[in-house]
């Protein structure tokens, strides 16, 4: 179970990290890139869908707990890194999933593959990838069970 619990923070790792790279890709051969629409859209689409359904697989082995990353010092300050894995929070991370997925899906469909998808794709990934954080975060699911408790009562 601990192993599961820790490697929770692959699932905005993915997301962020690929956005990543594809936007480094597009600044650096940026027409290159654009004529590679469809290999992006598949990567980004595919770093989504293996996030959410390792949210998925979390939720349904029923994995609670904290996850604390070693500190590490950056402009003269100390980070400490924690995630809070819960059932609220992997039914948010399952929800945005889903929406994340519809989204990249319909625009892979829709929209024509000019100048600007691929960033537009990109842009889209990394949004979700830090979402995905942020839910992740000890303080986002305080917030959502206090907004939770107030619609009960």
């Amino acid at each position: 179970m601990s192993k599961l619990i820790n490697s929770s923070f692959l699932i905005p790792l993915l997301p962020l990290s690929f956005s990543l790279l594809i936007a480094i890709l597009v600044f650096s051969f940026n027409r290159t890139m654009n004529r590679l629409s469809k290999p992006v859209s598949f990567l980004l689409i595919n770093s989504i869908l293996a996030s959410t359904l390792y949210s998925v697989y979390l939720f349904y082995k029923h994995v609670n707990g904290k996850v604390d990353i070693q500190p590490f010092l950056l402009f003269n300050s100390d980070f400490l890194i924690s995630f809070r894995l819960d059932e609220p929070s992997e039914i948010l991370l399952i929800i945005s999933g889903i929406i994340a997925l519809a989204l990249m899906l319909l625009s892979y469909i829709k929209l024509p593959r000019n100048k600007g998808y691929v960033m537009y794709l990109t842009s889209v990934c990394s949004f979700f990838g830090l979402l995905f954080l942020y839910v992740l975060s000890t303080y986002s699911t305080d917030l959502f069970l206090l907004a939770f408790k107030s619609d009960l009562s």
